[in-house]
């Protein structure tokens, strides 16, 4: 079964079905993992998933979460839950109506996503608070099938900060669902180099860069080197910079994602 987005069926089982068979192993164990989540028996999830019966609104909603949904995403997939719940014709147009709008919203908004992603001011606040927003970003280019819990055991982070993050990256066109995995949406997020953000952003990674230099791994490198030189040797250095980073850019851009690194250059006068 191909992966399908939650705004593809309208039947929220097929969602599941496809989410399920989408991940790694062919989503061996997935069924008890989801009835661990959701608090019931693996028997129900499965007369659910492969018969008649429907999920809670209240299960529906943990299962959002557990799936990696955005709020656009979720709120989609509670209509469906609701549409296959409900009890008349007439609550049932009118659920479809929802549908349908939600879907349309949907087509609307991954047709302006740009290979560039000009954030807002409000989003470039968010995105730039914190590490974890471009590390989850890098990390999923490496492994786009990655669960929530997944994610947060590889990045060292809090589930629910692995949810809330991957909403935003959602809902702002850096990443794109494709139902058991992710597509980066954008291969770059613009910012003005004037912005108080960008400091924040460098502050962010350094902090990592701190973290990280008790621990000894042949993977890791950090480089100090006071220095006293000649004026036109240290504007060659601060000339060249640039152009080095420029190149290294060059070669990122079309290589495959398959391990994440972070570089930082500190080059300042003292």
């Amino acid at each position: 079964m191909s992966v399908v987005s939650v705004f593809e069926s309208q039947d929220y089982k097929v969602v599941i079905r496809a989410w399920i068979e989408a991940r790694p192993k062919g989503g061996r164990g997935e069924s008890r993992k989801i009835a661990d989540r959701l608090a019931i028996s693996t028997t129900l999830v499965s007369q659910v998933i492969n018969g008649d019966k429907n999920f809670t609104l209240e299960a529906s909603s943990e299962l959002c979460d557990y799936m990696g949904f955005a709020e656009r995403e979720t709120d989609h997939f509670l209509s469906l839950v609701e549409y296959a719940r409900a009890g008349s014709h007439g609550l049932r147009e009118k659920i479809l109506l929802r549908l349908k709008k939600s879907r349309d919203d949907a087509r609307k908004l991954s047709e302006r996503v740009e290979s560039d992603v000009h954030l807002s001011e409000t989003q470039s606040a968010i995105y730039y608070s914190h590490w974890v927003y471009t590390g989850i970003t890098n990390w999923i280019a490496t492994k786009p099938d990655a669960a929530v819990d997944e994610i947060a055991e590889r990045l060292k982070v809090p589930v629910p900060l692995v949810a809330k993050v991957l909403s935003f990256l959602l809902e702002s066109g850096i990443l794109i669902n494709r139902g058991g995995s992710y597509d980066i949406g954008a291969k770059r997020t613009v910012i003005g180099a004037d912005s108080p953000l960008v400091v924040k952003h460098h502050q962010n990674w350094r902090l990592q860069a701190f973290n990280r230099m008790p621990f000894t791994d042949e993977r890791n490198m950090f480089f100090t080197m006071p220095m006293s030189l000649s004026q036109e040797v240290a504007d060659r250095i601060r000339s060249d910079l640039p152009s080095y980073i420029e190149r290294l850019a060059k070669w990122i851009g079309p290589s495959p994602s398959e391990v994440v690194r972070c570089l930082n250059i500190d080059y300042f006068e003292y």
